[in-house]
């Protein structure tokens, strides 16, 4: 036979074996990591590792439990962030009406141009596994419900997976190296699926307790994976910073690593069966299982180590990034009470905590008169088109919902505490234009609470370009950025529309609640009973309109301020309206919890035009109490009439000299 022939033969038979063309053979064992990344940080761990191993081909993320869509959109924006955009995530369920907000939650709400595919976690396993079948491991390191409902719905599809490797349950070792008495949390998160894969007669191999609970990650073992400077380890840097807790357990990335190597493992072929408990048990009978029942926990911390660190860099395009500090700066007079208010954010509550992109809430060394402030945490810069993206920072990102449309004066005020660097980066993202503009600051005070107020007109891209920011553009994110070996505390931002000309009332000293219906719905970002309704020209953008009240049968808008919201003694209400139909109306401050209202009477207001009117309420009680706190702001109407309502602004007012009670009209006047 000639070599020729030998070698026709030889290919043939090895695509016949395989059962796929030759094109689509893998370099590396394909797997899909079946994970609940965003609970326990080892799911990172486990990611990174997947990513890094060339033995390996990660065809595919897929996510599981509770808020699992948010889960995929973490991995979304960690796989974006070290450069591999290319690999699919797919969510175990839908999205929820409102996502978690916790802890590493907040890295996958932040902006990202990956998303998770339609399909869902089965419907992509499936897909996967008609496409290459015979030669995918299933690495599931979380519940199994995915893939439980995988082969209950689809049972052909188990001829297709070459095996499936778990990390659950506990055989001969519990947590803290203590008898298995308590049962593993990722089998008892799903005892029915659990019980169907270990019965489902597939190839397993099981990382237990037994393997998994003794490779910690101690201090020093972190210190050189966070002090290597790559997109991978800063981004597990960063999700380590948002777990919140001290020393991880690596227990999936045990999982990951028996896909290909065991060497670092005592391996047993087991019989295992998951009780209606959700106790994993070793019974007799022919063995189901490969189980690692030991592990060379030193030898596999510093292998692990040593190849996270190792990895290669993975660079993204920085065509367009500009060096060094660009567009500084400087601060300008906060001025007197603002034309408008877009955004504002105290952190006292957590009501618009799924604003909170980057950052924590933190309650010690916080300006005065706060109780609540947000420290800025590990974030890679949200510029993607002029930013470094290999560098990480410390930032505090606060992104308002839906994105307001500016005026053409805006401002930006804010109180800071800044220590190891004298410079923060003020950047604002607009979905008008695409693009993000900034200024810098330098030579800042360090050490103590300082008040800042920028002008953001004045912002621009790294390059120079981008021009400023214009009227009835609508920005999004607001950002602060410093050195990632900085501390930054931020507190009391406004982002406002800069005073009229001769206004003599000064700058309030908080603001309470803002609200405008130009963006968003009613009911999803704008709770409460009123229509959204276009101005007339020349006017521009929307207005509440008033709707019928279903308890009085009276016009009436009620604007829901999303939770109770805590009002000083000393509480203002400014708002612009127009009224058809009535000779007054009347505006209350209600809280919804204790049924109790503050009502004042807008006296002779001004018919059939645009006005503005500012009514004063002295709220009894203690400060702090329920009896200061409202949720809602009520503008009631007579029979026949109609009320448009825009620009609301619930403050507490600066000037000594304000003191008007619950019975005073306020002023009023009309806007031209």
């Amino acid at each position: 036979m000639s070599p020729i022939i030998i070698i026709g033969i030889a290919l043939v038979t090895n695509c016949l074996a395989i059962g796929q063309p030759r094109e689509e053979l893998h370099a590396g064992i394909p797997v899909i990591l079946d994970t609940d990344i965003g609970t326990d940080i080892d799911d990172a761990f486990a990611l990174a590792l997947s990513l890094t191993i060339p033995e390996l081909e990660l065809l595919g993320v897929t996510t599981v439990s509770a808020d699992a869509y948010t889960r995929a959109k973490i991995a979304c924006r960690f796989l974006e962030a070290v450069g591999h955009p290319d690999i699919p995530v797919a969510s175990g369920r839908s999205p929820r009406a409102s996502p978690a907000l916790d802890g590493q939650y907040q890295y996958g709400l932040r902006p990202s141009r990956k998303r998770p595919l339609r399909q869902s976690a089965v419907e992509f396993i499936l897909e996967q596994l008609q496409k290459h079948p015979g030669q995918i491991t299933l690495v599931c390191v979380a519940d199994l419900t995915n893939v439980a409902e995988l082969i209950t719905q689809h049972p052909q599809a188990k001829r297709w997976i070459r095996q499936i490797v778990i990390m659950g349950g506990a055989v001969r070792v519990g947590y803290n190296n203590k008898p298995p008495i308590v049962r593993e949390w990722n089998i008892r998160s799903d005892v029915r699926a659990a019980q169907t894969v270990f019965a489902s007669g597939l190839p397993l191999v099981v990382a237990p307790l037994d393997a998994t609970v003794s490779v910690r990650l101690t201090e020093p073992l972190r210190h050189r994976i966070f002090g290597t400077e790559t997109p991978l380890c800063q981004c597990l840097h960063a999700l380590y910073e948002l777990w919140g807790k001290k020393t991880p357990v690596l227990f999936d990335p045990v999982a990951v690593t028996l896909v290909f190597d065991e060497s670092f493992f005592r391996m047993e072929k087991l019989h295992l069966i998951v009780d209606d408990k959700g106790y994993t048990r070793e019974v007799s009978g022919p063995p189901n299982c490969r189980v690692a029942t030991g592990i060379k926990d030193r030898k596999y911390l510093d292998w692990y180590v040593n190849h996270v660190t190792e990895a290669p860099l993975a660079l993204d395009d920085l065509s367009g990034f500009v060096a060094g500090p660009t567009n500084i700066s400087c601060i300008v007079p906060r001025g007197a009470m603002p034309n408008r208010v877009h955004v504002v954010e105290d952190y006292e509550t957590n009501i618009e905590q799924r604003w909170w992109l980057a950052g924590n809430v933190i309650t010690g060394d916080v300006p005065p008169g706060s109780t609540r402030a947000c420290e800025a945490g590990l974030c890679r810069d949200l510029d993607g088109k002029m930013g470094d993206s290999r560098k990480i920072y410390r930032a505090v990102v606060f992104n308002p919902v839906p994105g307001p449309p500016m005026g053409s004066n805006t401002r930006l005020s804010f109180s800071y505490n800044l220590v190891g660097a004298d410079t923060i980066r003020v950047q604002l993202y607009t979905l008008s234009k695409n693009y993000h503009r900034h200024l810098t600051l330098t030579e800042l005070p360090q050490g103590t609470w300082q008040s800042a107020t920028v002008d953001m007109t004045a912002a621009r891209r790294p390059d120079g370009s981008g021009g400023p920011l214009e009227a009835d553009e609508r920005i999004d994110d607001i950002q602060f950025y410093v050195t990632s070996d900085a501390r930054l505390r931020i507190d009391n931002i406004v982002l406002y529309e800069s005073a009229r000309i001769n206004e003599d009332r000064p700058f309030p000293r908080r603001i309470i609640f803002t609200a405008w219906f130009d963006t968003g719905k009613q009911g999803k970002e704008w709770p409460g009973d009123f229509e959204i309704v276009p101005h007339s020209k020349p006017r521009k953008w929307y207005a509440a309109k008033s709707v019928e009240n279903p308890k009085t049968a009276l016009p009436w808008i009620r604007v829901y301020m999303r939770g109770l919201r805590k009002l000083s003694e000393r509480t203002s209400l400014q708002f612009k309206y127009r009224v058809t139909g009535g000779r007054e109306f009347q505006v209350a401050l209600a809280n919804s919890v204790t049924d109790s209202k503050l009502q004042v009477p807008v006296r002779e207001p001004v018919l059939d035009k645009w006005a503005q009117a500012t009514v004063g309420f002295r709220v009894p009680g203690k400060n702090g109490s329920q009896d200061r706190q409202a949720d809602e702001i009520l503008f009631m109407v007579e029979s026949g009439g109609t009320l448009l309502i825009d620009d609301v602004l619930l403050y507490e007012p600066a000037e000594s000299a304000h003191s008007v009670g619950p019975s005073s009209t306020g002023t009023t006047r009309t806007l031209k």
